[in-house]
């Protein structure tokens, strides 16, 4: 019997994200002004980056939960 699959957790440390890719997952993490500048995958394995942090830096800074 074959063995059934995690669809979110870590490989070698990297996280993966196997689920049925979404909008709203996609924007929670490449376009969200209270998520750090690198996240996990909306959907594959690896990282991607917060582009509301890259192109509005400063709001971004001032707007940060995350680090509290």
């Amino acid at each position: 019997m074959a063995k059934k699959i995690k669809k979110v957790g870590k490989l070698a440390g990297v996280p993966y994200d196997l689920r049925k890719p979404n909008k709203t997952r996609f924007l929670s993490r490449v376009w969200n002004p209270n998520a750090p500048l690198i996240n996990p995958r909306w959907w594959g394995w690896g990282y991607d980056l917060n582009f509301y942090a890259i192109i509005h830096p400063k709001k971004w800074r001032k707007n940060k939960p995350f680090n509290k």
